[in-house]
């Protein structure tokens, strides 16, 4: 059972991100049945909507019912074979994931990590493969633990140099910023659908590359059997072929979210999400938080902040809260010492408004605010004008 009052909030933590009222309805369509033609053409209608956002031609697509950490695994598990070496490039706690689950599975890896709230460059990662060789490297786009966008263009150039396979995960950034699968040489790309997507959590989705799709033939058997993509694989060519069974209502969602991007525009879609980056970080900034990620590299997907002085973070958020905007806790070593805010998906300019509002007031609540009521607001809209005042 919804508390009561939670359906009223505006949640704003970097994943879920709130749902559009269209993929909502879709949502709460008839369920059919999952090997019916109908559901075949909704399907494939998603996978021709994630090359899309993918910036991909003819990527194979999976989807399956999961999440961004099976998409993960999936990755792992049948592209980095057992005696293979895998190079994970990390700027934050979800890129030292990848190397957990690569132990999980009897996979050794190697770290190239970052300071949390700057990226591993590709100069770096260059370096790091002229000493030794990989058969992958697995990168982070954003880390949603420190806000952090790492440069996946020219780092994917320089590791398919080296011959390695290019695993990016894009749970923080497919549908809000540009990938560009086939421009970038990316073999794998994996996402979930919750976040800059916009779809409710329940997804995992992967996209592999002809490259990736050898990679995971010349391994045989491997050690998963719903992750396995080879037992995916007619399914997803024909979605009435029976492997395992589709998570209808939510390919509806999907289908929905996708054709909101679509009537949206690629161009237009990654700049609104700059626009709502900027503004926030401005309003934040006006009342005294610091942005933790380094301003070379911040995502324009979520915000990663620590509080200003006096401000403890359970209460902040709790007072949040009643203001009826929810916020995420920062993690690893960030932890209690500030949150995080996601403005991705199908936020707009209003939520951000709201959100600076709610901030506001929970700062007053705490004895913490420094400027007079409303000055994050008029900040916002000096750092972008457009910006619509309520």
């Amino acid at each position: 059972m919804l508390v009561e009052g939670e359906a009223d909030k505006l949640v704003m933590v970097p994943g879920p991100t709130p749902v559009h009222r269209e993929i909502l309805d879709a949502l709460a369509e008839p369920t059919i049945w999952h090997g019916s033609q109908a559901l075949a053409a909704t399907i494939r209608s998603c996978q021709h909507g994630l090359r899309a956002a993918a910036g991909s031609r003819d990527a194979a697509v999976f989807v399956f019912a999961g999440s961004g950490t099976l998409a993960q695994e999936a990755a792992l598990v049948n592209l980095v074979g057992q005696g293979q070496r895998l190079l994970v490039v990390s700027n934050g706690h979800f890129g030292d994931r990848f190397a957990a689950i690569a132990d999980a599975h009897g996979l050794p890896a190697d770290r190239l990590a970052a300071s949390w709230g700057t990226t591993v460059s590709a100069e770096q990662l260059a370096d790091r493969l002229e000493e030794e060789r990989y058969d992958a490297v697995a990168i982070t786009h954003v880390d949603t633990s420190t806000g952090t966008a790492a440069p996946i263009a020219a780092m994917s150039h320089v590791a398919r140099a080296s011959g390695a396979l290019v695993i990016v995960d894009t749970v923080c950034s497919l549908g809000g910023m540009p990938v560009d699968m086939d421009r970038n040489e990316i073999d794998v790309v994996l996402s979930g659908a919750q976040k800059a997507l916009g779809v409710p959590p329940g997804l995992s989705v992967l996209l592999l590359s002809e490259r990736a799709l050898a990679r995971r033939r010349s391994l045989g058997k491997i050690s998963a059997y719903y992750a396995d993509l080879l037992n995916w694989e007619a399914s997803m060519e024909d979605p009435t072929i029976y492997f395992s069974t589709h998570a209808v209502n939510l390919f509806y969602a999907l289908a929905a979210a996708l054709q909101i991007i679509e009537a949206e525009g690629a161009a237009e879609r990654f700049a609104r999400h700059e626009r709502l980056a900027q503004a926030f970080r401005a309003g934040c900034e006006t009342l005294g938080f610091e942005i933790v990620t380094d301003p070379s590299c911040r995502a324009p997907t979520l915000s990663v902040l620590r509080y200003p002085a006096g401000v403890a973070d359970e209460p902040f958020r709790a007072a949040l809260g009643e203001y009826g905007v929810v916020a995420a806790g920062n993690l690893g070593a960030l932890k209690g010492h500030g949150c995080r805010f996601g403005h991705m998906g199908n936020i707009t300019e209003p939520d951000i408004l709201r959100t600076l509002a709610a901030v506001e007031g929970a700062l007053q609540e705490s004895g913490a605010l420094r400027a007079d009521r409303g000055a994050s607001l008029a900040a916002a809209c000096r750092a972008v004008p457009e910006l619509v005042s309520p």
